[in-house]
């Protein structure tokens, strides 16, 4: 039999093809009546198979949007393969965008403005301030859910899956000491942002617990770029007094740190013992091999359509449920024992 189209479900319904998309894409937008006789001829004719009626009934378009602060970030890629296998499994397709920064919550309402989506996922949602959370949730008719993902604990009052940013500082923090090393350096996160200060904090209790004193031109500005990293490698060279090793923000920081230090034939960890974060697919065969926390990205972000799931299907879960996953040291070529 020849597929039923648009054109045949507005004859069967006796309206127009415009009110037949309004019904099927803003259904609060006709009438009870017009968007039950739109219902019927669309079950009638087996429109797309009948997914589309399904969709129209829950009034879903089985779709959601993630939103990436920097998409050509490897330490995305897992994240993003977790989400799209956990949204294939339930039929559910995903859109990525890519904001400028500050831009966030502009990317996001455009969205919900011009294309119906059933929730929302803000991959480091630190980006966007509470009240545009708020602002998200009335914009939309429907109020999409919102899940953050990699975010702090009690940072923003909405859904997350996260881990343990501040244990993640002390476990690098730890491991340093443990291999003797005594001046220990910093390299922070990006600004305004809740893990960077987890995270020297975490470090810094490492550091206190074991009787070093916390010397503050031993922490340095960094960010999550190997642009930042070179920058942090160049504090560290205008030290008369060096650190015999650093825990840098990120993987791709720590990378920038020490191809900087080779620019000025220095080598890790001879010159200086370095720790990552992430566990990026390149840290194993960076060289040296990059020692680093691991964080489990693409289980992070299945946790992370899971939640927004439960919530979509309206499942017995708390207001604002958390999941925090674990994280562990991985212990490479970049870090040695001195003393």
């Amino acid at each position: 039999m020849k597929r039923a189209s648009i054109g045949d479900v507005a004859r069967q319904a006796g309206v127009s093809t415009a009110t037949v998309s309004r019904a099927i894409n803003s259904p609060e937008s006709v009438t009870e009546k017009t968007r039950r006789k739109v219902e019927a001829a669309i079950e009638a004719l087996h429109y797309v198979q009948s997914e589309t009626a399904k969709n129209f009934k829950k009034q879903r378009s089985n779709s959601v949007l993630v939103v990436a602060h920097d998409i050509g970030n490897i330490y995305y890629s897992e994240l993003f393969r977790g989400i799209q296998r956990r949204a294939e499994a339930s039929n559910y397709s995903i859109t990525i965008t890519n904001p400028t920064p500050g831009g966030t919550h502009d990317v996001i309402f455009a969205h919900l403005r011009t294309a119906k989506v059933d929730g929302v996922i803000i991959l480091s949602g630190y980006e966007i301030a509470e009240s545009d959370l708020d602002l998200l949730t009335k914009i939309y008719s429907g109020t999409p859910p919102i899940v953050g993902l990699s975010e702090e604990r009690g940072y923003l009052k909405i859904p997350n899956v996260l881990i343990d940013n501040e244990r993640a500082g002390y476990l690098a923090g730890r491991h340093l000491i443990e291999m003797g090393h005594r001046k220990i350096a910093h390299a922070y996160g990006p600004h305004r942002t809740p893990v960077r200060r987890a995270r020297a904090n975490g470090l810094k209790r490492a550091l206190t617990e074991a009787g070093i004193p916390l010397r503050k031109e031993y922490f340095f500005e960094g960010g999550f770029s190997s642009i930042g990293g070179r920058a942090a490698a160049q504090s560290w060279l205008s030290l008369k007094d060096r650190p015999t090793a650093i825990f840098v923000g990120n993987d791709e920081a720590a990378m920038g740190f020490i191809s900087q230090l080779s620019k000025y034939g220095l080598h890790v960890p001879d010159a200086a013992s370095v720790i990552g974060f992430d566990d990026i697919i390149l840290a194993e065969t960076y060289v040296p091999a990059l020692t680093t926390i691991h964080q489990p990205k693409e289980e992070m972000g299945r946790q992370a359509m899971s939640l927004l799931l439960d919530i979509i299907e309206r499942r017995n879960i708390d207001s604002h449920p958390v999941v925090e996953l674990p994280v562990h040291l991985v212990p490479r070529d970049s870090v040695k024992r001195v003393g």
